[in-house]
């Protein structure tokens, strides 16, 4: 796509959840609105807890689809982990292939022009540290997996949100703050590196 593009035509995208089952948190950014949706009824108490809305993955991805036709928009995703979801959980994987921007091999194509040395194993988060806005370390992506293990054993225990232990809570919220941080991140350094492709 033409890098001019980018800001008016990006939806940017970043998931949670375990790599053998659909996504539990969807998060969504366009502009600078950003929108984060529960895709897992298991977390449903959860995401009425935190005002955030429910819907299945499927039809939230058919939803992206439509969007993106309609309004002439791309998806952007950091990893290809998005897509892996999306071809194992959700019937749009093909329109959803037309309609995908790699954002690590954008950022990659920018390091690779201004000679700025990222390597090709490199994360979300090394490239942010780069740009010089690091992540906080609190919301490293190391602790996703157990995070939404423990809250989704506490849902299950106590069967309501309201019921689960406090340290449950913050996890959860720091999930939330994580896949918030993820997305906006992802369309920050899409935009960066669309902005100095183009001046290159």
């Amino acid at each position: 796509m033409e890098k001019a593009d980018v800001e008016p035509r990006g939806i940017y995208l970043d998931i949670k959840g375990f790599r053998d089952r659909p996504p539990i948190v969807l998060g969504i950014a366009v502009g600078e609105t950003f929108e984060q949706v529960v895709t897992d009824a298991d977390f449903g108490d959860a995401a009425l807890a935190k005002d955030l809305r429910f819907n299945r993955f499927e039809d939230e991805v058919q939803a992206l689809v439509v969007r993106c036709r309609r309004e002439s928009r791309r998806i952007f995703a950091f990893s290809r982990q998005i897509l892996h979801a999306i071809e194992h959980f959700a019937p749009s994987a093909a329109a959803v292939m037309d309609l995908y921007e790699d954002a690590r091999e954008l950022a990659l194509l920018w390091h690779e022009k201004s000679r700025r040395g990222a390597e090709p194993d490199w994360s979300l988060a090394d490239f942010l540290a780069d740009l010089e806005r690091p992540q906080p370390r609190l919301l490293a992506p190391k602790h996703t997996s157990s995070r939404l293990r423990y809250v989704e054993q506490q849902l299950r225990k106590h069967g309501a949100y309201d019921a689960i232990t406090g340290g449950a809570k913050a996890k959860w919220t720091k999930l939330l703050q994580q896949n918030e941080s993820d997305t906006r991140g992802t369309r920050e350094l899409v935009l960066h590196a669309a902005r100095e492709l183009t001046c290159r």
